[in-house]
């Protein structure tokens, strides 16, 4: 039995997790941009972009650029999730979802999207997670990247030279911030492609929202980010719950006639929440410890003092020529010859900005060639 002092707290806990997630992403984000690849990117946070390293491996080629081999592990980490828990990484941890779901409480009142627009519309992540996976495995490259909204969210502390590299991004950042507050999770509904992956897999998993009764007051499908209609279903099967609880939380039953079940066994929304999100994390802090979960290159200092020397394939264009060559074990000049760089490129420049003074010099096909 739950009463609602039970449901407000799962309600006011779920709420403080996404600002907690979303404010601790940010500051990460900001310290990357800051200190360079020694704090993890923004794509190699991303779970989806596994997805897109996969083909790379499965061409024997090394990770993409800005992917580690952890990446691959968030990667494989998250199906497993999604398998057990469903789409919660969407409802419950997921900084974008949080982002829009803040965003989306400007407005109380949203807009109600024709229903046959709607189904269309919920189609495009779909087509979207294809057409990624696609272009990944035709460029093995991360393509997306320029286009991405969240990649653009995260190079905000950039000011204006978010407009250059994640110009497209920035205007569907905006596009999506702004009909976040006429149409709840907007992008999770339309756009999403890890969603789709999500959801699809989430088909198979023992977590489910069902009902045992109900008196049709209808408050369940009310506030439903993801306009599921809950009234009219007994057990939610659809792709599109994020299992967020916010339909348990909100049943007025004193009986609980709506409930989250696990393995058919009914779990409250403050456990669920707070047991996956610790799962969430605490797995990967084990991975970690255990030295699968690899998503920045090691400080310069505890190479150096290893003798653990990176391969070239490991490099990253945020670090410097000098540094580049310190990394893989190498003289300086026989880094400079290596990587088809002139010596009269200063050897604090960047590898990434090497090409400003080598028209055409690309790093990343230079260095997936050695």
């Amino acid at each position: 039995m739950i009463n609602n002092k039970e449901k407000t707290i799962a309600k006011y806990t779920r709420l403080i997790i996404l600002g907690l997630i979303l404010g601790g992403t940010m500051v990460i984000h900001y310290l990357h941009i800051s200190l360079g690849p020694r704090v993890p990117s923004v794509h190699a946070l991303c779970p989806l972009g596994g997805l897109e390293n996969l083909w790379a491996w499965i061409g024997g080629n090394a990770n993409l650029q800005k992917l580690f081999n952890g990446t691959m592990t968030l990667f494989f980490f998250m199906l497993i999730f999604a398998v057990v828990f469903g789409r919660a990484f969407c409802g419950n941890i997921c900084p974008f979802g949080a982002l829009q779901e803040f965003t989306g409480k400007i407005k109380k009142r949203k807009l109600a999207v024709p229903q046959k627009a709607d189904r269309i519309l919920r189609l495009l992540k779909y087509l979207i997670l294809v057409f990624i996976t696609v272009m990944a495995w035709i460029t093995a490259t991360i393509w997306i990247s320029p286009y991405d909204p969240y990649a653009a969210f995260a190079h905000i502390w950039t000011g204006t030279e978010i407009l250059g590299e994640y110009g497209v991004g920035f205007i569907i950042l905006v596009i999506v911030i702004v009909a976040s507050i006429f149409i709840d999770r907007f992008f999770c509904k339309y756009l999403c492609p890890a969603g789709a992956l999500y959801g699809i897999i989430s088909k198979i998993s023992p977590t489910k929202i069902k009902r045992s009764s109900c008196s049709m007051c209808g408050q369940c499908s009310k506030v439903c980010p993801m306009n599921i209609d809950v009234t009219k279903i007994d057990t939610v099967k659809s792709p599109e719950c994020i299992n967020c609880t916010q339909c348990v939380v909100k049943c007025p039953s004193k009986s609980n006639d709506l409930q989250i079940t696990f393995f058919k066994k009914a779990v409250k929304p403050f456990v669920f929440i707070v047991a996956s999100v610790l799962i969430f994390f605490g797995s990967l802090f084990i991975f970690h410890k255990a030295g699968i979960f690899q998503i920045t290159i090691p400080s310069l200092e505890s190479v150096m003092e290893s003798g653990n020397f990176l391969q070239i394939a490991d490099l990253r264009g945020s670090i410097s020529i000098q540094d580049g060559a310190e990394y893989v074990g190498m003289e300086l000049s026989d880094f400079y010859n290596l990587m088809e760089i002139p010596e009269t490129v200063p050897k604090e420049t960047l590898l990434r900005e090497v090409s400003s003074f080598v028209p055409g010099w690309d790093f990343h096909v230079i260095r997936n060639s050695r």
